[in-house]
């Protein structure tokens, strides 16, 4: 307790009495609306891109970013991000592209990116080829010669 505590709740400005509430900077709102933004859907689909975009603002807003957007509209903007970048995205083949891609972005951007820089800056999409089982029992005897013709005449050909 310090002296002035008696005296704070006599204090008043233009007759209404003081508030006493502590100045919480712009930066640490804007965090603190994207982490409320974030755990706002947890289990809704698309949970995992909302988790990414949020860490990447989070991290643009501690770096100073020019242009960034106000604290009070900052989970409006990362809902405008998912809407935009999430797009035909799946979780297995785009997590780590994504994550690539602003990886990317931090090292060139020096303003608050829209969300075509982060497109432009995507790796390219990777797709696991599906796997293709024969059913070996299914090819009849008929089907084994033809090949088996058409194997010979192929080498026959080459000689």
């Amino acid at each position: 307790m310090n002296c002035l505590t008696p005296i704070i709740p006599q204090l008043t400005v233009q007759g209404f009495p003081a508030r006493m509430t502590a100045y919480v900077p712009k930066t640490v709102q804007a965090q603190q609306h994207l982490i409320e933004w974030r755990n706002a859907n947890r289990e809704a689909q698309g949970a995992w891109l909302r988790v990414i975009i949020c860490e990447a603002f989070r991290r643009m807003i501690a770096r100073r970013m020019q242009d960034a957007p106000a604290a009070d509209v900052i989970a409006d903007v990362a809902s405008d991000w998912i809407d935009i970048v999430g797009e035909g995205m799946a979780e297995e083949i785009d997590r780590e592209r994504i994550i690539a891609g602003f990886k990317l972005l931090f090292r060139d951007c020096r303003r608050w990116p829209q969300p075509a820089d982060l497109l432009k800056r995507l790796p390219r999409r990777i797709v696991k080829p599906q796997s293709v089982t024969v059913n070996v029992e299914a090819v009849d005897e008929e089907q084994r010669e033809r090949s088996g013709e058409a194997i010979d005449a192929i080498l026959e050909s080459l000689r």
